[in-house]
C-alpha cells in the first residue's frame, strides 16, 4: 500500500539526485516558472507547499551539482 508509513520509510531512505551542472540549472529554472506560474491567492495549501518543495528540491540538486564541480576543479 502506497500510503502506509512502511513505503513512505522506504522512499525517504532513497539517496538523493545529483545530477550534473547543466541538467539540474535546466531543471531548477523550469521548476521555478511552474511555481511562479501558482496563483497562490486561489490555489490551496497543498498545491503550494508541493511547488515550494519542489523549488527546494531544485535548490538542493544545483547545490550539490556547484559542489561536485568545485570538487572536480579542486
Amino acid at each position: 500500500m502506497h500510503s502506509s508509513i512502511a513505503y513512505a520509510d522506504r522512499l525517504l531512505a532513497l539517496p538523493p539526485v545529483n545530477p550534473p551542472l547543466d541538467i539540474a540549472r535546466t531543471h531548477a529554472r523550469e521548476v521555478l516558472d511552474q511555481a511562479l506560474a501558482v496563483n497562490t491567492e486561489l490555489a490551496d495549501s497543498a498545491t503550494v507547499a508541493r511547488e515550494f518543495g519542489g523549488v527546494c528540491e531544485s535548490l538542493r540538486q544545483v547545490l550539490a551539482a556547484l559542489d561536485a564541480e568545485d570538487a572536480r576543479d579542486a
